[in-house]
Order: structure tokens, then C-alpha cells, then sequence
């Protein structure tokens, strides 16, 4: 009779464990809603400067940020011009020295950052409410009064070029740059890195003709973003931005993509790995085919669940962190896969990754695969974007493309409205392993012996 009894509550126990443990499980997740971009308003002023203010949570901080369309595109030939430019903007201006700068945007509650890119730089701050005017002041002082010193520029071409070294050194960086001007050749898009030489020929005139020529209120939005008085902010625009005198109007440069297939090794003596990227040109971000390319790429390479990942990272054990992606630039687009591969299984990962991309062509996708790929895209998306930050950065991308109005509004649906047969059509149209650039950082021998075992267009 006890043995029955102690059994009895043992059992007992069990079932409410089972129930709560059950009750404890977490909801299924459901689609994820659209992402509502907060209510905008846009004011032009006479020199052509687009402010937009985007009011935006309740914590009592504001970013402003100065984007302008101009970068690395508009180097002329001597590369990271417009890193150095932008670099010296916050070297001080003739009102304020760097020390003064800093010391006066700390006491709003934050730090002046600058960033270029290709085709789209910015310099800004997130600052406490109050002082949003004032940094809207400060920036427009930055833009328009920097004082360019000679010894400021000598001091941050030193760092550069310490990291132009680094850079230089590493087998990643290599093949990226390799890779890059594989597709596009001489164009901006395709020149990574300078020359010490070139990079140390850049002189303190030539940084501040690239700030006067190519960062001009016509091609430059100020966004505000967060808690702030709009009419307060607004008023201190139009002060500090009236004299600022509007330029030449952004020049298009002609992008000639180069076709593949290419094979190019990069010697590296004994490397125990081999460094891989695969890709070509695709497509631009404004085509209709774009979110297409991008469930797609997600599902091939793009995540740490994707097929590629999986293939060559979970089974095989051949590389560590594998990921294909999509690139966007102005009016193109490419995709490609890197890996860094033990240098033994070379030959045997581009086997998989060229399988992998074959097989997506040939079978669509099932419903579920398909289905646990959107569910990841179409949370990230709205994640990423919930900060004052992020919001501006989704709005410049927007406006720097072309995309309309109602892209970020529609981006969850449009996830969603891929289908299986959409995602292996866009691998069979724009993912022709014959048309690809392979570039391989690695010991050449052993690279190029392995080679020579594979089939079709990379075998040596």
C-alpha cells in the first residue's frame, strides 16, 4: 500500500511538472506587422537643404543628422579623399578649436560622428532634447566654417595609414579587394584601398575643395529624429544653414560591371586557410526583383541557418563563419559568398557552395523552409529599425535609391508575398555560376593543384 501511495504522488508530481513546463513554453510566433514608419515633416529651404523632422519615442533625445549624397564615388582617383574630408570636419572650426568642438557637444549629452560610405556620408550627433537646436547649429558651424589644418590632417593621415596597413594584411581584406575591382574594374566601386604613396599625397587643400564641391545643401538632407520642438529646431536651421551656397548637382558615373567567369589566386605561402569569395553583378536596389534577391540570398548564404551555412559549416566543418550577400550600390547591385575554408577542403567547399546554388536553381524551396526564412527576415527588419537612428538611416536609404514612398511601409508584405517558385527563378536568373568571379587567398600551389579536380568553369 505505500509503494502504491509513493508511486501515486510520484506520478502526481510528474503531470504538474509536464503542465507547467507546458504552460511555460513561449507562443508560437505570429507574423510580424508592417513597419510604421512615424508620422514626417519635410521643409525645403531656399539653398535646396531638405529637413526632415520625424518625431519619434519618448525618451528625451534627439539625433541630428546631416546625410549628403557624396562619398568614395566622388574621390577622383585618389581614394579615401572623402574619409580624410570628413575626418577634418571634426578637427575644429574657426569659431571653435576640436578641443572647444568636443567639449561643447559633450555638455549636450553626445559626441559628433562622421560616416562615409560610397555613395552617402553624414556627419552628426544624438544629443539631449534641449539641445537640438544647438546641434543643428554645431553642424552647420562643422560644415561651413571647418578650419582644415595642416597638422590635423598629417596627425589622422598617420592613423590612416596604420590601418591601411593592417588592412593590407589581412587575407579577408585581400580577397574583398580583389573581388571588388574584379566587377567593376577602375570605377569608384571597385578601388577598396590607396596606396601609401597616393594616401599621403593628399593635401589639406584638396580636403577642403572636397567638402566645398561635393558636400553643398542641394545634395544634403538634415534629418531630426526623436523628442524636440520642431519650431524651436526649424528656426535654428534656417539661421545657421542661410549662408551655406548650393553647388553642381550630383554627377552620375557610368558603371561599367565586368562579366565573369574569372579565377584569380592570391599567393599567401602556407596559409592554413584559404579565403573565398564567389559572386557577380546582379541587380540594382530599385528593381522589382530585389526583395525576391533578398529572401533568396537569405535562404541560400544569408543566414546562420541557410543552406550554404549548414552544408559547409555544419556538416562538412570546412569553415567557421560562411555568408553570402546582396551589395547594394547606386543603379547595380552584386552578390556574392565568402568563406574562410581550411586550406585542405578548398576545392571541396566550392564544390558545395556551386551544389548548393544548383540544386536552389533546379528545386523550389519548400513552404516551410521558405516560410522560417521570412518569419527571421520580417522580425529583423522591424528590430533594426526601432531607434531614432535606424529610422533616419532606412529614409536616407530610401531617398539615396530612388525607392518610393511606401517601400518601408510595404517591406514585411512584400517578404511574405515570395513565393518557393519566386526564390529558385531569381537563383536561375541572376545566380549563373558560369558568369561568377571566384577569387581565392591561399597558398597557390595548393590552391591551384586542388583546382584542377574541379569541374566546369573554376577548374585550373
Amino acid at each position: 500500500m505505500t509503494n502504491f501511495k509513493t508511486l501515486s504522488v510520484s506520478a502526481l508530481l510528474l503531470m504538474i511538472s509536464a503542465v507547467s513546463v507546458a504552460k511555460e513554453l513561449p507562443p508560437v510566433g505570429g507574423k510580424p506587422g508592417n513597419f510604421v514608419v512615424p508620422q514626417t515633416k519635410q521643409v525645403v529651404l531656399d539653398n535646396g537643404l531638405k529637413v526632415t523632422f520625424i518625431p519619434y519615442g519618448s525618451t528625451p533625445k534627439a539625433t541630428v543628422r546631416l546625410v549628403t549624397h557624396t562619398g568614395n564615388i566622388d574621390d577622383g582617383g585618389k581614394v579615401w579623399l572623402a574619409d580624410l574630408s570628413f575626418e577634418m570636419l571634426r578637427q575644429g572650426t574657426a569659431n571653435q578649436s576640436a578641443q572647444a568642438l568636443a567639449t561643447s557637444v559633450a555638455s549636450m549629452g553626445g559626441q559628433v560622428e562622421t560616416s562615409v560610405g560610397l555613395d552617402s556620408s553624414w556627419v552628426g550627433m544624438d544629443v539631449l532634447s534641449e539641445f537640438a537646436d544647438e546641434a543643428a547649429a554645431t553642424l552647420a558651424d562643422m560644415v561651413l566654417n571647418a578650419s582644415f589644418n595642416e597638422k590635423d590632417l598629417a596627425r589622422i593621415k598617420v592613423d590612416r595609414q596604420r590601418e591601411l596597413e593592417v588592412a593590407k594584411s589581412r587575407p579577408s581584406s585581400i580577397a574583398t579587394e580583389a573581388f571588388y575591382h574584379k566587377i567593376y574594374g577602375n570605377h569608384p566601386y571597385g578601388q577598396l584601398y590607396p596606396t601609401q604613396e597616393t594616401l599621403a599625397a593628399i593635401t589639406t587643400e584638396e580636403t577642403a575643395a572636397f567638402i566645398r564641391t561635393q558636400f553643398v545643401p542641394n545634395r544634403s538632407h538634415l534629418y531630426v529624429s526623436g523628442v524636440f520642438n520642431d519650431l524651436v529646431v526649424l528656426a535654428a536651421i534656417k539661421n545657421a544653414f542661410q549662408d551655406w551656397q548650393p553647388g553642381a548637382e550630383r554627377e552620375s558615373k557610368t558603371v561599367l560591371a565586368q562579366a565573369g567567369p574569372s579565377v584569380t589566386v592570391i599567393n599567401r605561402p602556407n596559409a592554413p586557410q584559404s579565403t573565398l569569395r564567389l559572386g557577380l553583378v546582379t541587380i540594382a536596389p530599385d528593381h522589382e526583383d530585389a526583395m525576391t534577391m533578398n529572401v533568396m540570398n537569405t535562404l541560400l548564404g544569408g543566414a546562420f541557418s541557410s543552406r550554404i551555412t549548414s552544408n559547409i559549416r555544419e556538416d562538412k566543418g570546412y569553415t567557421y563563419s560562411p555568408r553570402s550577400s546582396v551589395m547594394d550600390r547606386v543603379g547595380t547591385g552584386f552578390w556574392y559568398q565568402g568563406a574562410d575554408v581550411t586550406a585542405e577542403s578548398t576545392a571541396a567547399s566550392l564544390r558545395e557552395i556551386v551544389k548548393e546554388i544548383n540544386l536552389l536553381a533546379s528545386e523550389n524551396p519548400s513552404k516551410e523552409e521558405l516560410s522560417g526564412v521570412q518569419n527571421y527576415m520580417a522580425g529583423i527588419f522591424v528590430l533594426r529599425n526601432s531607434s531614432r537612428s535606424a529610422i533616419i538611416s532606412q529614409l536616407a536609404f530610401t531617398e539615396l535609391h530612388g525607392l518610393d514612398a511606401s517601400y518601408l511601409q510595404t517591406y514585411v508584405d512584400n517578404i511574405y508575398a515570395t513565393t518557393p517558385a519566386d526564390v529558385s527563378n531569381a537563383v536561375k536568373q541572376y545566380l549563373d555560376v558560369g558568369k561568377m568571379h571566384l577569387v581565392i587567398v591561399g597558398d597557390e600551389a595548393d590552391v591551384k593543384s586542388q583546382l584542377k579536380t574541379l569541374d566546369g568553369v573554376f577548374a585550373l
